[in-house]
């Protein structure tokens, strides 16, 4: 057998692995300090970015059938590799195309039976 090599970790190792920490890890127990090289992304800016875009975006929760649910996902999921647009704005695009043919909705509506 031969004898073990005591050799340095791979080069960006240290960066990478204060990438992770911060990743999981809340600002306070990091102390605020930046623990990665000079130009890295900092989590605060991270943290910016996100409070901007979540406070023009809304998280709902809807019970539906699960067969409308999944052709819902599909149709997502389709126009999104179409038209390569983020899937928030394809499902945007969707929603306002029904809510501009609510009349057809209601329309249907009247001719089913309810549910219950």
């Amino acid at each position: 057998m031969s004898a073990r090599k005591d050799l340095p970790p791979p080069e960006g190792v240290d960066r990478m692995a204060a990438a992770m920490r911060r990743r999981t890890r809340p600002p306070a127990e990091t102390g605020g300090q930046d623990e990665a090289a000079p130009g890295a992304t900092s989590a605060t800016g991270a943290r910016r970015r996100t409070s901007r875009t979540s406070a023009r975006m809304d998280r709902r929760s809807w019970y539906m059938p699960r067969a409308v649910a999944d052709a819902l996902g599909e149709a997502v999921t389709e126009l999104h590799f179409r038209t390569r647009r983020p899937k928030h704005e394809v499902l945007a695009a969707l929603i306002a195309v029904a809510l501009d043919r609510q009349d057809e909705a209601a329309a249907r509506l009247r001719q089913e039976p309810e549910s219950h």
